[in-house]
């Protein structure tokens, strides 16, 4: 399990044997089931997740309602990057809306890895920059898109995500209404 880390490592930096060992140790495997939480809201965001398998939102409360910023799946990091780094309270909660099988990483141990995996900052700042763009993507698509087209877009470049997620959830994310997401999705695929 611990390969898939490894691999999707590889992809942006070199790592020696050394180093996949140092890795392999500091990153244990978890699981959680549907609807556990990963972060809440008012705490202290401890680990970094790698998603090996399943299906991961951020959101937070707005007057009772819960707005979805982000979806995650296979391969992504996942955290409250704010509180991670910085150690203060996370302003948003991190939920499994699946089961899922994680990889994750203390702060410490996270820290180590600057001074034991030598090109560990540049694997880092990819993983902020991927995070980064994602986030203005998705504030673009919501000010430019029609919902229609937020969804076919979703659905072209993340199908996985748009096919197996929560109507409810996946609709908070898109900024549009259960109601309306179901409708857009019965013209799609009539």
């Amino acid at each position: 399990m611990k390969t898939i880390l490894i691999d999707t490592l590889k992809e942006k930096i070199n790592i020696s044997d050394k180093e996949k060992v140092v890795l392999t140790d500091y990153f244990q495997i978890t699981t959680k089931k549907k609807n556990e939480y990963l972060v809440n809201e008012g705490s202290s965001s401890s680990y970094l997740y790698f998603i090996i398998d399943g299906y991961v939102r951020c959101f937070f409360n707005n007057d009772g309602n819960e707005i979805t910023t982000q979806i995650s799946t296979n391969k992504d990091f996942i955290t409250s990057f704010e509180s991670f780094l910085n150690n203060n309270s996370s302003k948003e909660n991190i939920q499994c809306i699946s089961d899922c099988l994680l990889l994750r990483i203390s702060k410490t141990n996270y820290e180590n890895l600057y001074s034991e995996i030598s090109d560990w900052s540049v694997f880092c700042k990819s993983v902020y920059e991927e995070h980064i763009m994602k986030i203005s993507d998705r504030t673009n698509s919501l000010q430019n898109l029609s919902a229609s087209e937020r969804y076919l877009k979703l659905l072209n470049t993340q199908p996985n995500i748009a096919l197996n997620t929560a109507i409810k959830h996946l609709a908070s994310y898109l900024g549009i209404k259960p109601q309306s997401l179901s409708r857009i999705r019965k013209e799609v695929f009539k």
